[in-house]
């Protein structure tokens, strides 16, 4: 691919290419170049802020690799192994995967063996995080035992599941932690009730839970008395904070992409910069983003922002519009299994909250 044909597909690209977990629907619009495309500019002269996870004790950079793939991209491993090294370079030290992920029409990805494999050479440097579930009908020891053996190390640095809270799943989190098998474990968060149902009941370490300009109803600045931000509950019960989905998750990126488009008719929108900057520049504060990525410049586009954390006037006031133009259309773009997301979106009079 020449220069030229380059940033003709990369311009387009960013305009088409889902960014975290793509829907089956949208996996076809995900370009992918074997090509490295070394010549597109390599962010310089900052470095990745970092901070300590709830009172873990573990330094987290605040930029985490999404390192989730759907299978049929499995084929390109090697793109993938150097976006890894460049992240570290970059200063990302966090490195976030699912062992499986069904594909369009193959099977699953299987990413905990080429990960493995990728973040070797810098290993004791690198923090991996999964999503604990058992797969082949193994019991929970033996797939622990199993990512142990495949990442190549005596413990897994993040654990994260969501079960009520009796489950037996936490009594072994908490022993394999004592055992020094498991470093932290947190739950991912997909309902405000799951904050009722495991904050003073589960002793967790962290939580993962949406965040961008458009859901931000756990944190407003005009509130009602009795309203308490998710960040400040969990901060007060020493637990860590961590987003995700800061581009509105898979299934809206694209959609509020094109309404951008629309509402500036700009080649070059920095809309993902610009949704990085939000969370930046919110009270949330997270301790880390998780961030997920398919191409180079999706790695370089997001650490620079980070580098550059300042929000201009132009990249808040047009979050600002696609916000009032999308609302009430959301739904309509959410899959049944995905409508939870809305309800992170405030209602009524604090709508226009930022």
């Amino acid at each position: 691919m020449n220069r030229r044909n380059f940033f003709k597909c990369g311009a387009a690209g960013i305009m088409s290419v889902t960014l975290g977990d793509a829907s089956a629907a949208e996996t076809e619009k995900i370009s992918l170049w074997k090509e490295l495309a070394a010549f597109y500019p390599k962010p310089r002269g900052g470095s990745m802020p970092m901070r300590e996870l709830g009172k873990t004790g573990i330094k987290v950079s605040q930029l985490t690799f999404g390192s989730h793939i759907r299978a049929e991209m499995r084929g390109y491993d090697h793109q993938r192994e150097y976006m890894v090294h460049e992240a570290h370079d970059l200063g990302v030290n966090v490195f976030d995967v699912y062992d499986q992920e069904e594909g369009v029409s193959t099977g699953g990805s299987y990413q905990y063996e080429p990960l493995a494999r990728q973040i070797k050479p810098f290993k004791n440097e690198a923090l991996v995080s999964i999503s604990f579930r058992p797969y082949d009908n193994r019991t929970d020891e033996q797939e622990l035992e199993r990512c142990l053996r495949i990442f190549d190390r005596d413990a897994i640095d993040l654990v994260r599941v969501l079960r009520q809270p009796d489950s037996p799943i936490y009594e072994k989190l908490i022993k394999w932690k004592e055992q020094g098998k498991v470093r932290a474990f947190g739950a991912p968060i997909h309902d405000m009730s799951h904050i009722d149902m495991l904050v003073g009941k589960v002793p967790l370490d962290y939580i993962l839970f949406p965040y961008n300009f458009y859901h931000n109803i756990c944190w407003l600045d005009e509130k009602e008395d009795d309203f308490e931000t998710v960040p400040e509950r969990l901060r007060k019960n020493n637990i860590g904070v961590l987003v995700m989905k800061p581009f509105a998750g898979d299934y809206l990126v694209t959609p509020f992409i094109d309404v951008a488009r629309k509402l500036r008719k700009l080649p070059d929108l920095g809309f993902c910069k610009a949704a990085i900057r939000y969370v930046l520049n919110s009270k949330v504060n997270p301790d880390s983003m998780f961030v997920g990525m398919y191409n180079l410049y999706h790695l370089y586009d997001n650490v620079e922002a980070y580098y550059n954390p300042i929000m201009t006037k132009e990249e808040r006031q047009l979050l600002d519009d696609i916000k009032m133009t999308v609302v009430r259309k959301t739904g309509a773009w959410l899959p049944d299994h995905y409508q939870w997301l809305d309800n992170w979106a405030p209602k009524g009079r604090y709508m226009k909250q930022v």
